[in-house]
């Protein structure tokens, strides 16, 4: 796949080509409609798994290697042709050039530099694949991606362990191990359904991608992409964060929505983002829109608290998150936060100082 970037926006054109924005807040891949992937900050995303830890008391980190894997298998099986899939897994084809390729997808989705080290791949049971990866957005992300590009180029189960060379370099290890039976038949992906909604996005005039991407910078030698105003860490994400989420409250129960909120509030509060950037509400619609996250129907922020509707909302724990993370932050104060999710997705959200019980009638922005 050869690299072309726009000459309006700077943005390779697999993103725009593979990607379209809806009016539904949305973003969707051409090869995978539904699904429903993210373009996200994601420097928070190992810190926010942590955190999560912290709360629970419990490891997630197999659970959320085990989800990736599955996402990203899901999308790779779905894009490479049968016929190709059946050449490989009767080794009549070369697996390393498709292999070059998908490291290539994952530099240009934000993921980190991947580089093959050392690999014995003869059908045997002590075959394994060694890569090292750069700039890893996750270390359990930069895992189960891995794990299963090579179950799909190998057309077997593989296990993964993973070591820190320095902090901004890891080497991981895949190796033939069957994949546990507790496992087996859970961490089903919902399908997304789309729907119309009120988002319009300016488009860039060259490649028609979202105008206001013009605002991020990609590095495709690194795999790193970033906001140039605020030097942020961007990524494309799968739907597999909001499918971690619903399996971690299978597992763990009740505690988890309430886990992922506080560890996303105390992660915003850090300084992840401030108020400044926020902007006024216009500028918050076309953001979350931008990220994928919904339709911003209303918002209403002051001293007293936030209410805000997001239709067709996602990642919404997360989100919930970060509107108590910065209304802390904003006015120094400490809050409680109540959301409702409908069946159709259209998130509520109410934020309020601790201790205040009215309701928010007629909220005032002062």
């Amino acid at each position: 796949m050869a690299l072309d970037t726009c000459a309006e926006c700077g943005v390779p054109r697999y993103i725009t080509s593979d990607h379209r924005w809806l009016s539904s807040g949305a973003i969707v891949q051409a090869s995978a409609e539904k699904t429903r992937p993210y373009f996200l900050e994601c420097e928070n995303l190992d810190p926010l798994f942590k955190g999560i830890e912290g709360i629970i008391g419990e490891p997630i980190e197999p659970i959320v290697i085990a989800i990736k894997r599955m996402n990203v298998k899901t999308y790779i099986g779905g894009t490479l042709p049968d016929e190709t899939k059946e050449m490989l897994w009767r080794r009549e084809i070369d697996w390393r050039p498709i292999n070059d390729t998908l490291r290539l997808v994952a530099r240009l989705a934000g993921y980190g530099r991947y580089e093959l080290i050392d690999y014995q791949s003869v059908g045997a049971d002590d075959d394994f694949i060694t890569e090292s990866i750069s700039d890893p957005l996750s270390i359990p992300y930069a895992c189960g991606t891995m794990a299963a590009a090579f179950e799909i180029l190998f057309a077997r189960e593989l296990g993964v362990i993973y070591r820190k060379a320095s902090p901004d370099l890891i080497e991981i290890i895949c190796f033939p191990e069957g994949h546990p039976e507790e496992h087996k038949g859970r961490f089903q992906m919902d399908t997304c359904m789309h729907r119309e909604g009120g988002v319009e996005l300016k488009k860039c005039a060259s490649c028609g991608g979202p105008a206001a991407l013009k605002s991020y910078k990609w590095y495709p030698d690194r795999g790193v992409v970033k906001n140039i105003h605020t030097g942020k860490r961007m990524a494309i994400l799968g739907s597999e964060t909001d499918a971690i989420f619903a399996e971690l409250e299978r597992e763990f129960g009740k505690i988890i929505p309430r886990a992922v909120v506080e560890a996303q509030r105390r992660f915003v509060k850090t300084g992840f983002c401030s108020i400044e950037e926020v902007g006024d509400e216009g500028g918050i619609r076309t953001q979350l829109a931008l990220r994928g996250l919904g339709d911003l129907r209303e918002i209403k922020m002051g001293k007293r608290g936030v209410r805000m509707r997001l239709d067709n909302a996602g990642l919404h724990l997360m989100v919930v998150g970060l509107v108590q993370g910065l209304f802390e932050m904003a006015f120094g104060i400490e809050s409680s936060v109540d959301w409702e999710l409908s069946p159709d997705g259209d998130l509520e959200v109410e934020v309020i100082p601790k201790g205040v019980k009215e309701d928010f009638i007629n909220l005032a922005t002062q």
